[in-house]
């Protein structure tokens, strides 16, 4: 008796338990594993609008004498050490220069105050250009058969907007960091937009920089590189009422040292990191993943050489002076160097794909050119 009784009370216990287990331990909710390709869904680039072709971006790809027929014949030709031909045009209150590979234009540069930029102009804002079209951040683009994907940062956007018009050209237009008016455009293919463009590419190659093997005499295309871009510089303070820059040769010898003693000892002045960082770039030779002094690592090279200077710049690569000093312009610490309101000593010093400027003030130079 005492074991039926006891097993009884064994089965009521167990039966109580196992029907208010779901009220007392009530189950928790059943949560749905999330697949991986729902959590990495980016945001798909949209559509980059393009534009009219008109002006400039009518010459792009075309025969340079299609261009010399409306602009008239160069008032310069010269190589560049890098598979293109740049030719030189006279333009009022400007500069007007053209690439040509086989004979064909691949891109023409012009600076200029006012104007027209056919359907723009120069001197107006980046507000006034986006009012009178859409800016777009995301390019996709097919190059050789290979998806490409550019993004322009808020910088970009602002400062060097890209353009695309309908016959597959483009137009990079830099705006001054400072006054926020257009100041000069490049208009360009797109392999060359590749190659210089000073983008993020997020998907795809960018192109790199061909140094040409040939029988080309690097000191005097040095020499002419040297030359083209103090002209350019003094250009661009000429159009904005700044007094141009005197060229000595003291301040032309310290450039030219100071860039020698940095190609030949980069690791007297970097940091194992930063040495890394100019060796990957130097070895890629690709214009997006440029490379320049910091401002106390110039210092430490001046320093070492014992040169004083007001402001500087080393940069690498630059493959088209113009096109670079654009660049500069549109940054807003490089800008400085072009926007001194002084009349200083310039010095500017080419080795192939790297320069180095450097300003100093008047009184410490001597012989003026």
């Amino acid at each position: 008796m005492k074991r039926v009784i006891g097993f009884l009370s064994i089965l009521i216990i167990v039966l109580i338990g196992y029907y208010l287990q779901p009220a007392l331990f009530p189950p928790a909710p059943e949560t749905k594993k999330v697949e991986q390709n729902q959590r990495t869904v980016r945001h798909k680039a949209l559509k980059h609008q393009t534009i009219e072709t008109a002006g400039y971006a009518e010459y792009i790809k075309q025969p340079v004498g299609k261009f010399e027929a409306t602009f008239g014949q160069p008032t310069k030709i010269e190589d560049s050490g890098f598979f293109f031909q740049t030719r030189y045009y006279s333009l009022d209150q400007g500069m007007l220069e053209v690439n040509v590979e086989a004979g064909n234009v691949s891109t023409i540069k012009v600076m200029s105050q006012k104007g027209e930029l056919e359907p723009f102009k120069f001197g107006m804002t980046n507000r006034q250009l986006s009012e009178q079209i859409n800016l777009s951040a995301d390019f996709a683009l097919d190059y050789d058969e290979e998806p490409v994907v550019i993004e322009l940062s808020e910088n970009d956007m602002r400062y060097r907007p890209l353009i695309a018009f309908k016959n597959n050209t483009f137009a990079i237009f830099f705006f001054n960091g400072d006054s926020d008016k257009l100041i000069g455009a490049a208009y360009l293919d797109i392999e060359n937009l590749l190659r210089l463009m000073p983008y993020q590419i997020n998907s795809g190659n960018p192109l790199a920089n061909r140094i040409q093997e040939s029988n080309l005499d690097w000191n005097v295309l040095n020499q002419q590189k040297q030359t083209r871009l103090i002209e350019s510089i003094n250009q661009y303070r000429t159009l904005h009422k700044l007094p141009v820059f005197q060229t000595s040769s003291t301040a032309m010898t310290a450039s030219k040292d100071l860039l020698k003693t940095f190609l030949t000892s980069p690791k007297k002045v970097l940091s194992q990191e930063r040495m890394e960082e100019w060796e990957t770039d130097q070895s890629a030779h690709l214009s997006n993943l440029s490379f320049e002094l910091a401002p106390a690592e110039l210092k430490k090279l001046a320093k070492a050489e014992e040169t004083d200077y007001i402001s500087g710049l080393f940069y690498s690569p630059t493959v088209d002076p113009l096109f670079s000093l654009f660049n500069w312009i549109s940054r807003d610490r490089l800008n400085e160097l072009y926007d001194d309101p002084d009349a200083n000593s310039l010095g500017v010093a080419f080795n192939q794909e790297s320069v180095l400027v450097l300003i100093q003030e008047p009184e410490k130079t001597k012989d003026s050119e």
